[in-house]
């Protein structure tokens, strides 16, 4: 008996992994579906940005209501940068990285393989593009959207210290490691600027990478790159990143800063 019941409990957990594995492959297919429909190259790029901005919208108001409900256990989506350092690491390759801020010459030496942007950090609109969120704190979140209004825009050169935003090229979003309650709220109510503090080339993984729906494979035996994360974290890792393809492919920049790394200048 003990017998029969661990054979259908195994069955059991077999049959929701293969629809598991179904759903998010036909997910992932409509994603590449609707860009691949469009014709002009200039409309596969409009395409994939319009997504990009869909799915980011989606996880950053996903978290925050998981916040809300689950007391803090809501997922985290700044595991998604870790996520393309980890299979960076894994491929044993180098991305292109470009430092935004200014760095005290003791300090050099640790920036020695990165550009520095003399610059500084990017200035944008808190809209200009998709800004992925980790927004964990649902008393922050609530608190920020009562501070931070029409009245009282979010000021992103005077609050610098505080913002780290990683843009993540050629995906075409940034990434925000620091001021995710308040960029959340600025965001919301559309008002406001930030800043980029650094830019973060992965466009070496594609030649190497792919993501099939489910999981990243190497281009090379196409071999599983085991990832321990939260499935629907890789899954939507994977879903910017291939969108970011689309973009990769049509060579299109954001911001010169990518544009000079990829000629190498």
């Amino acid at each position: 008996m003990l017998n029969f019941l661990r054979k259908l409990f195994s069955s059991i957990q077999g049959s929701k992994s293969v629809i598991d594995y179904k759903g998010y492959k036909n997910k992932f297919t409509n994603y590449m579906n609707m860009v691949e429909g469009c014709s002009k190259n200039e409309d596969r790029v409009r395409t994939a940005q319009n997504l990009l901005m869909v799915v980011v919208e989606y996880l950053n108001f996903d978290e925050a209501i998981q916040a809300v409900e689950t007391n803090h256990e809501a997922q985290d989506n700044s595991l998604i940068e870790e996520i393309y350092n980890e299979i960076v690491y894994e491929i044993d390759l180098t991305i292109n990285e470009i430092i935004c801020r200014s760095i005290h010459s003791d300090d050099a030496k640790y920036y020695k393989n990165k550009t520095i942007r003399e610059q500084g950090p990017i200035e944008i609109m808190v809209k200009e593009l998709p800004i992925l969120l980790n927004p964990w704190n649902s008393n922050r979140i609530i608190s920020n959207l009562d501070t931070i209004n029409n009245q009282n825009p979010f000021d992103g050169d005077r609050y610098s210290y505080n913002i780290e935003n990683h843009y993540v090229y050629p995906m075409d979003i940034a990434i925000c490691n620091g001021a995710n309650h308040s960029q959340f709220a600025a965001r919301m109510i559309n008002k406001g600027n930030t800043v980029i503090k650094e830019v973060r080339d992965y466009s070496v993984l594609y030649d190497h990478v792919y993501f099939d729906g489910k999981d990243y494979r190497n281009k090379e035996g196409h071999l599983i790159i085991s990832l321990d994360y939260n499935k629907k974290v890789i899954f939507y890792s994977g879903v910017i990143f291939e969108l970011g393809r689309f973009l990769l492919d049509a060579d299109y920049h954001r911001f010169e800063e990518t544009r000079k790394t990829a000629l190498g200048l």
